[in-house]
Formats: structure tokens, C-alpha cells, sequence
């Protein structure tokens, strides 16, 4: 774990943001704005949809929103929470590969019109809304370096590309598009590049067959965030990506579906020690306000050893155990081998944290997830500060 250890008094800080309370986390929409432009700047050309489902906290939705984004969303229900900013059902996409008859009816009555398929059997079930919508096509495409693997849960063989198209296209749905999720949190876009390669060569095939004209090609996510202290650098990670767009045709658009790295660096996670004990091996266990049934569910889903700042006056050092309040056994976390020793009320600030936290956090044991305070425009970026 990367742990950096700061006097107590250092914290106030974070305690002044969070008018005392804890757990919480601090959303900063201008760490938003800066994610989202950074990766527009990198990504010339490109649509950014926005994936809900990293983060679908309203302020962030809404920092979006003025920014011009685009959504990608994977239900009904996420749907229904951009229509109050008034986001045309044009600017979304939902891109969910298996969908119920209910989601489709719901979905489609909100007027969406653009759906993603993955097998032959879900053609059958869009069927009935072809007149409604138009079809991208998700193919399989691994990323060798990315630690969470999506490609073996959805997506095509590309080798069975045409044979889906062909039987779409025989059935009246029109497909016009490709997209892909190589992983996410990946280290390089090389296998973005390589599976972009791919879809213009496949788009070319399908259009000499006549069995689909491929409009668009939507290259996913896996945008990485920042997790090791060092900041990502958009412009270099998407270089391969760029050199790929040069063999895509004018009249294919492409598209992109950010959701970690817009989200990742938009909360922070403000928490305490509210309790210790030694155990076996004489380690100190140090118990947490919020665990993985809070805002860390990242560290058991993702495979996240997120970076943890500690403030204390705590002296020694000796290996510590962190878990969370809940009296579940894998309610822990971030075992380190060199830690002051921590006194009750000691503060444990994790920046990063706003993907895929507060999205599965829940009341398991009845312990409410944190609280999210949303910071002004005004406040300067945290880390600078703190």
C-alpha cells in the first residue's frame, strides 16, 4: 500500500471541507472539468459519452451537462436521471449488451435510439423497436495490460462479426455501428489502436458484403486514472489512438465512453479511526469509518490499492492492518508494514476515489455510505491546498 503519513494538524484542512463530519467525500466539479478536457484535447475528433455508471452523482452529472457531454448509460433508471438536466435522449447511448424486455420498453419510451447488441439472441429480442433504433455491434478485444478483463463477459468473437451482421441485416435491423471495451484501468492504448485497426477493416468488409454500412465506431473506455500518485498524462496515453484515427474513413465517427477517468479524480474521501486493537502477530488493527461496503468497494472489485494519506502524531513504526466498520470479515483492507502507531480520531484522506465507489456503495450492517459534500467552483484543487 502507498501510504504517506502528515501531522495531525495538517488535516484540519480536510476537517474544515467537511465541516467535521465524517465519513465523506468532496466532490470537485473543476477536477471533473479538467479530466474531461484534458481527454477531449487528447482525443481530437472524437464524442465523449460520459458512462453514468462510474459516478451518477447529480452535481458531477450536471458539471457534464454545461460542458456539452454526451452519456452513456446502461438502464432506464439512468436515463431518467440526466432527463431533468434537460440532455436530448441524442446526446445518449445505452450500451448495455443484455437488456430486459422491460429496460428496452422503458428505454426506447424515453426515446433513445441508439442500443448495442452483442449475440444473435439479443437481435431477437430488439426486434420489435428495429424501426425505433439503430444497432452498434460490441466485439471482444483483450488488453493484455489492463487489470480488469470486460471482453470476457460481453462482446463478439471478431471473427463472428459477419455472420451476426448478416443475420441483422436479414432481419431489418440496421447495425451502423462497432464499438469495443478493451478494459478498464488499462496501461497503454495499444490494444485500443490495434481493435480500432480491426472494426475499420471489418467495417470495410461488412460494406462489400452489403449486410452493413458502419457509420461509427466507438472505441470504449479503459482511460485510466490516476491511483499511484503519478498523474495521468492523456495526450501521451491516447497517442496510439491517434495514430490509428489517421486509416479510419471521413464517414466513420468515432466515439469514446470515459467513465473511471472523469470520475476517479472528482472525489475525495475524508474518514477516521474509530477504533484499534492488537491482534495476532502483534499488529495493530485499525478500524475505519468506511470500508468496502462504503466508498472502497474498488479495492475487492477493481483490485484498487488505493494510495492513503494518514495524519496523526502517532510515533514507530510497526505493520498495521486497516479495516472498515462493518462486522463483515472482508471488511479489510491495506495491510502495510511500516505505520505510526494510530490514536482514535486520526484522519485517513484517499484521493482518486470517486469511480465506482459511491455507485455500489449500500447499508450492509445498517452503516450508511459517506456523505458527499460538493465543493464550490471556487475551491482550489485539494491536493494543492492540503
Amino acid at each position: 500500500m502507498l501510504t504517506t503519513v502528515k501531522s495531525r494538524s495538517e488535516g484540519d484542512f480536510w476537517l474544515a471541507q467537511t465541516g467535521g463530519i465524517s465519513p465523506a467525500l468532496l466532490f470537485n466539479p473543476n477536477r471533473v472539468r479538467e479530466s474531461w478536457r484534458a481527454l477531449q484535447r487528447a482525443l481530437p475528433g472524437v464524442e465523449l459519452f460520459y458512462a453514468v455508471k462510474s459516478n451518477p452523482h447529480s452535481t458531477l452529472l450536471a458539471t457534464l451537462v454545461s460542458e456539452g457531454a454526451s452519456f452513456d448509460v446502461a438502464s432506464a433508471p439512468e436515463i431518467q436521471a440526466l432527463l431533468p438536466f434537460g440532455v436530448p435522449t441524442s446526446r445518449m447511448i445505452h450500451t448495455h449488451p443484455i437488456k430486459t424486455e422491460q429496460d428496452l420498453n422503458a428505454s426506447t419510451g424515453h426515446g433513445v435510439s441508439t442500443f448495442v447488441v452483442d449475440n444473435l439472441d439479443e437481435l431477437w429480442k430488439i426486434a420489435p423497436y428495429r424501426h425505433e433504433m439503430t444497432v452498434m455491434l460490441r466485439l471482444a478485444f483483450v488488453a493484455p495490460d489492463a487489470p480488469i478483463d470486460l471482453s470476457r463477459k460481453f462482446g463478439a468473437q471478431p471473427e463472428d462479426a459477419m455472420h451476426i451482421l448478416e443475420v441483422a441485416h436479414q432481419m431489418g435491423i440496421t447495425v451502423d455501428g462497432l464499438c469495443f471495451h478493451v478494459g478498464s484501468q488499462a496501461q497503454s492504448a495499444t490494444t485500443h489502436a490495434l481493435a480500432l485497426k480491426r472494426c475499420v477493416e471489418l467495417a470495410a468488409e461488412a460494406d462489400a458484403l452489403g449486410i452493413a454500412a458502419i457509420e461509427r465506431i466507438d472505441i470504449g473506455g479503459g482511460f485510466p486514472a490516476n491511483y499511484s500518485n503519478r498523474p495521468v498524462d492523456f495526450d501521451l496515453f491516447c497517442a496510439p489512438i491517434r495514430d490509428a484515427m489517421q486509416a479510419v474513413p471521413a464517414h466513420i465517427r468515432l466515439m469514446a465512453e470515459p467513465g473511471r477517468a472523469i470520475s476517479a479524480p472528482s472525489m475525495t474521501l475524508v474518514s477516521r479511526v474509530i477504533g484499534r486493537s492488537k491482534r495476532q502477530d502483534d499488529t495493530w488493527w485499525y478500524y475505519l469509518d468506511d470500508g468496502v461496503y462504503g466508498a472502497q468497494s474498488g479495492r475487492i472489485f477493481d483490485h484498487i490499492d488505493y494510495p492513503m494519506t494518514v495524519f496523526t502524531e502517532g510515533e514507530g513504526q510497526a505493520p498495521a492492518v486497516f479495516a472498515g466498520p462493518t462486522c463483515d470479515s472482508v471488511d479489510r483492507f491495506g495491510d502495510t508494514d511500516a505505520l505510526p502507531e494510530l490514536s482514535l480520531g486520526d484522519l485517513i484522506v484517499i484521493e482518486e476515489i470517486g469511480a465506482y465507489s459511491i455507485a455500489t456503495a449500500c447499508h450492509f450492517n445498517g452503516v450508511a455510505p459517506p456523505v458527499i459534500i460538493d465543493l464550490d467552483d471556487h475551491v482550489m484543487d485539494s491536493r494543492q491546498q492540503a
